[in-house]
């Protein structure tokens, strides 16, 4: 028979190993949201695949911007990190977005520019469209966006980025097609001498009446002759409809830039789109309307406020004591998001703060309807339908 001594030695070793056990479970790492299909391409005569990252928090109730990535496997993993990064609501400098990776078989048979013969000869003033970039875009604009747009719900601005070759087919499809793509960034784009005419265009192609648009264009430490044009023709000839920026990252080298690029060039694009949610500011249902009319004046389609924002700014005004006001929020926020718990959590609870039981109640039935294991919302509403709550 063991001692006392030795079984509290037992007991007390057992008890450490399950309090080890019970403080040391392992913490899975959160789930992605990546995916890959296949194009049949009738445009290439080959399948191609396309690699998609949806923003935390998807929902086909909602649509989202697109950004597109040209050489998409160097570019998918770190950029679907980095849009998910800012448009975090912590940070809040960019919606969420959903990203698109283009993959290439063959990277210079896609991205290289031919041209078509005269005499047997090049004529560098007609870009094949039969071969090299010119078939490319091709793919691009009739099977990739019409593929992106009826798999995943996506709103009518999209973003294209090009490093490289890769950067000069970006500026290469701006001239083309300007509107396929509302913001292009352009990261060390690399144009060969005999692409230059592509710079000419450029300047034709900016005194369109109808342009609009961005573009974030960026360079490492190397040469910056064709830059320089480019941004001489954007000084010279681009209209106030069309915004666009440069930086020289001169601690950077051609491959070391892109990230730096992307971080910079997104925050470009939506340099409008930031509000500090930790703010103390108190925002009314008209200024937040009058917010986001101007957004979506900028960005060509309807944004509403996100639920996050509505909620936090009917928080904020819960708090300060402006019942009413909150109230006309969360009324807002349940008319955007029907299908979210919280939104009908926040709203039961102003009812309940302005005395309003019925209306509190049925709130709260209907976020753990949507809910069940809203255990705050459980009791709350056990104690009003008790008749703990007034």
């Amino acid at each position: 028979m063991l001692s006392s001594f030795k079984w509290r030695k037992i007991f007390l070793l057992y008890f450490s190993l399950l309090s080890f056990s019970a403080f040391s479970q392992l913490e899975n790492i959160p789930p992605n949201q990546d995916t890959a299909f296949l194009i049949e391409s009738k445009v290439l005569h080959q399948p191609r695949s396309i690699w998609v990252h949806l923003p935390e928090g998807y929902s086909p109730s909602q649509s989202y911007p697109v950004l597109y990535l040209l050489d998409g496997d160097a570019h998918f993993k770190y950029v679907s990190q980095l849009t998910d990064y800012l448009s975090d609501y912590d940070r809040n400098r960019i919606p969420k977005i959903i990203v698109v990776g283009i993959v290439n078989i063959d990277r210079g048979k896609d991205l290289n520019i031919h041209y078509d013969l005269l005499n047997g000869k090049k004529d560098l003033s007609k870009i094949s469209v039969s071969e090299g970039s010119g078939k490319f875009l091709k793919f691009i604009e009739l099977e990739v966006v019409p593929q992106i747009n009826s798999r995943f719900k996506t709103q009518p601005y999209r973003i294209l980025m090009g490093h490289s070759l890769a950067g000069e087919f970006a500026f290469y499809t701006k001239n083309t097609l300007p509107g396929l793509f509302q913001a292009i960034i352009l990261i060390s784009p690399a144009i060969h001498d005999e692409n230059s005419s592509l710079i000419g265009d450029f300047s034709k192609m900016l005194q369109r009446k109808d342009l609009k648009g961005k573009m974030y264009i960026s360079l490492g430490d190397e040469n910056t002759q064709k830059v320089n044009l480019i941004t001489e023709q954007l000084r010279r000839f681009a209209p106030a409809s069309f915004e666009w920026d440069f930086r020289h990252y001169k601690e950077e080298d051609h491959f070391s830039v892109t990230y730096k690029s992307m971080f910079d060039g997104l925050k470009f694009i939506y340099k409008n789109w930031f509000f500090d949610n930790y703010s103390s500011t108190l925002m009314t249902p008209e200024e937040i309307q009058q917010r986001f009319e101007s957004l979506s004046k900028e960005f060509g389609y309807p944004i509403q406020p996100t639920e996050d924002f509505v909620n936090n700014r009917g928080y904020k005004q819960l708090r300060a004591g402006n019942i009413d006001i909150a109230l006309n929020l969360f009324q807002q926020n349940v008319r955007n998001y029907p299908d979210s718990w919280n939104a009908y959590d926040s709203l039961g609870e102003v009812y309940m703060k302005k005395g309003d039981k019925k209306s509190a109640i049925e709130n709260y039935k209907k976020s753990l309807q949507l809910n069940s294991d809203n255990a705050d919302g459980k009791k709350i509403l056990e104690q009003l339908q008790s008749g703990n709550k007034n």
